[in-house]
């Protein structure tokens, strides 16, 4: 077989080069793998274009080595260049949002064992106007705080950094809302909002028992509204995040759909993040493909 790494050298975990050396001569030294060709990124945009440029059986798979925002690079390069080739992933980011679902090898041998079985699961992308994401769409308070978090804080202090940058973010604005409007089959109306989630796993700022059990692999989307609250209902929503219950706060709104747009209901621009990074603007059109990646699994 045939694989290439992409690798992010800059990812959230430090010291992690030597565990991928480790892995690439697992797969070597038992005879899984006879060419591995190794690319690391130098800037945003380069696992695209790697990915991108993959030929239809070029390779047998390809590993994405690095955290949320280059799993999305890489989706998007395999979404754009159409060549259907199986990946598998390699977490060493900070916050690891779709790896926390999917629970990748965390050893060599254990890596190198995944790919001697070679188990494929197609899983759904969303589209997001023109690109594509694998696990979140968000906006409003959260959004785009990963994008605030420096390189050096996150190899530091780990997923610490985000809820530190996110208690920040609370500080300066409160509980500020955004005034948005959502058109889908399944809910069309204008709401003032704390925030919202648009999900394809149940995986979102970390908080993987707060929300919904939900596959990557069902056709659909989870849409998590947190509506304007007051102050002392917050501790409530807290609690019900730890608990699997956060669907039940009666400031929240969740319902699963296919489709949805998502516009400013104001003459304001609202900021929309996508796996961790920062998409653009609203409006946004999301829309999902069924199975639309080979994602090899344990």
């Amino acid at each position: 077989m045939k694989a290439k790494f992409i690798i992010n050298p800059s990812s959230g975990k430090q010291n992690f080069l030597k565990s991928i050396e480790s892995v690439v001569g697992c797969l070597v030294l038992n005879q899984v793998v006879n060419q591995v060709d190794v690319v690391y990124t130098k800037q945003q945009g380069d696992a695209l274009e790697e990915a991108k440029n993959i030929k239809k059986g070029e390779y047998d798979f390809v590993v994405s080595v690095g955290g949320d925002g280059t799993l999305n690079d890489v989706v998007n390069g395999l979404m754009e260049g159409g060549s259907e080739t199986p990946l598998a992933v390699i977490s060493v980011g900070t916050a690891n949002d779709f790896a926390q679902y999917v629970k990748p090898p965390q050893t060599p041998e254990a890596f190198c064992r995944m790919i001697m079985e070679f188990k494929i699961r197609c899983i759904d992308v969303g589209k997001i106007n023109e690109r594509y994401f694998i696990n979140r769409v968000s906006g409003g308070f959260g959004a785009n705080v990963g994008d605030k978090v420096s390189q050096e804080s996150k190899a530091v202090l780990g997923k610490l950094a985000y809820y530190m940058e996110g208690a920040l973010d609370f500080s300066k604005k409160g509980m500020e809302t955004i005034k948005v409007r959502f058109d889908s089959v399944q809910f069309r109306g204008e709401r003032e909002v704390i925030s919202f989630m648009v999900l394809n796993t149940c995986v979102g700022f970390g908080m993987y028992r707060g929300l919904p059990e939900k596959n990557p692999d069902d056709g659909t989307f989870d849409v998590m509204i947190v509506k304007k609250m007051d102050l002392g209902q917050v501790p409530g929503l807290g609690i019900q995040a730890l608990t699997k219950k956060m669907v039940k706060h009666p400031k929240v709104r969740h319902f699963r759909t296919e489709r949805i747009r998502i516009e400013s209901a104001e003459d304001t621009d609202i900021m929309v993040d996508y796996d961790g990074q920062v998409f653009g603007k609203l409006p946004v059109e999301l829309s999902l493909i069924p199975k639309a990646i080979k994602l090899i699994i344990p």
